[in-house]
C-alpha cells in the first residue's frame, strides 16, 4: 500500500512537472503563428515585418490594456520561435506531433534557455517529498508495532489486559468465523500493544513536526542552537574548566557508548542508570570502558560460530611452511 501510495505521488510529481515545463515552451499553450497573425508558410522577412508592426502596437507604452505586458511578452516568445530556423522547425515538430513530450523538452531545452519558474516546482517536490517521508515513518511505526504484538511476553500481558477489560469475552466474537475471530483478537491486541507501548527512536510514531517540510523550515534554528550548545561547552568546560552538568553528561555519556540522540532516546531508563554509575564523563572511565567494550567484543567474536568455521576453514586451506624445500 505505502509504495502504491509514493508511485502515485511520484506519478503526480511528474505530471505537475511536465505541465510546468510544456508551459514554459515556446509559447505555452498558445500557438505561435496565430500570435504573430502569420501562416506556417511565412518567410522569415514576412516574420521580421510583421513583428515590427506588431512591437509598434502591443508595447506597454502604447498600448493600455489592463495585460499588455502580457501581450508583448507573448509577442517576443513568439517572435523568438519563429525567428531561428532551429527553434521553428523544432515548433514544427511539436505543432505535428504533440505527444511525444520527452523529445519536445529535449528538443527545446538542447536550443533554448529554460525559462522555468523554478520556486512552484520546488514547493510541490518538497510537498510529495513531505508526504513520502511521513508515509515512510509511519508505515516503520506500524512495523514496530506489528512486532512488539508477536513478542511473546508482549503478546501474553496484552492479552491479559485483554481479558481484565472484558474485551475477549464470546459474545463480541458471535456469529464470527474462526478466521475472522483472529483478525478481530489480533486487531484488539494490537490496539493494546499500541497505547500501551511508548515507542521511541526511529521508530516512533510520526507527529506533524517530523515532516521533511518542517524539519527544513527549522533547519537554521536548529544550526544555531547547535552552535550555541557547542560554543557554550568550549566555553564552560575548556576554558572555566567547571564541573560538568547533567547535560553535559548526558551528551559525553552517548558519545562514548557511540548512539545518535534519536538512538539515545530509545535506550530504558536502567541501562541509562548503569552507564551513568560508570561516569564515563571522565577521561580515564572512558578508555577503561572502551576497553572493556574491545574486550568483550573480541571474545565475543572468538567463541561465535561463525568465526570458529571461519578459522578451521583457513586452517585448512593453510600453506605449509616448507612448501619450497
Amino acid at each position: 500500500m505505502l509504495r502504491l501510495s509514493i508511485l502515485l505521488l511520484l506519478a503526480a510529481l511528474v505530471c505537475v512537472i511536465q505541465a510546468g515545463i510544456f508551459d514554459s515552451m515556446y509559447c505555452g499553450r498558445h500557438n505561435c503563428y496565430e500570435i504573430m497573425g502569420v501562416e506556417r508558410t511565412a518567410t522569415k522577412k514576412e516574420i521580421n515585418k510583421r513583428y515590427r508592426k506588431l512591437a509598434k502596437e502591443l508595447h506597454p507604452d502604447h498600448n493600455k490594456a489592463e495585460d499588455a505586458h502580457e501581450q508583448f511578452e507573448m509577442l517576443v516568445a513568439a517572435y523568438e520561435t519563429l525567428r531561428n530556423e532551429v527553434s521553428r522547425n523544432n515548433y514544427d515538430y511539436l505543432l505535428d506531433n504533440p505527444d511525444i513530450y520527452m523529445e519536445h523538452f529535449y528538443r527545446f531545452f538542447s536550443h533554448s534557455t529554460p525559462k522555468v519558474d523554478v520556486a512552484p516546482v520546488l514547493i510541490i517536490s518538497l510537498i510529495v517529498l513531505s508526504i513520502i517521508h511521513y508515509l515512510h515513518k509511519h508505515s516503520a511505526y506500524n512495523r514496530a508495532i506489528d512486532y512488539a504484538v508477536n513478542v511473546p511476553h508482549i503478546r501474553s500481558q496484552a492479552k491479559q489486559l485483554a481479558e481484565s477489560e472484558g474485551l475477549l469475552e464470546k459474545k463480541f466474537f458471535k456469529g464470527m468465523t474462526k478466521e475472522e475471530q483472529r483478525l478481530q483478537e489480533k486487531k484488539i491486541l494490537r490496539d493494546i500493544v499500541e497505547s500501551k507501548l511508548d515507542i521511541q527512536g526511529g521508530y516512533q510514531k510520526p507527529e506533524w513536526t517530523d515532516i521533511l517540510a518542517f524539519q527544513l523550515l527549522m533547519l537554521p534554528f536548529n544550526l544555531g542552537k547547535m552552535a550555541w550548545f557547542h560554543v557554550r561547552r568550549f566555553y564552560k568546560y575548556t576554558i572555566r574548566r567547571e564541573e560538568f552538568d547533567d547535560i553535559e553528561k548526558d551528551y559525553r555519556t552517548r558519545q562514548v557508548v557511540g548512539l545518535s540522540q534519536t538512538q539515545w532516546d530509545a535506550v530504558s531508563e536502567e541501562k541509562k542508570a548503569s552507564l551513568y554509575k560508570k561516569e564515563l564523563w571522565y577521561e580515564a572511565n572512558k578508555e577503561a570502558y572502551l576497553e572493556e567494550r574491545k574486550e568483550m567484543e573480541r571474545i565475543a567474536k572468538a567463541t561465535s560460530n561463525k568465526y570458529k568455521q571461519q578459522k578451521r576453514m583457513a586452517k585448512k586451506e593453510k600453506v605449509p611452511e616448507n612448501w619450497n624445500d
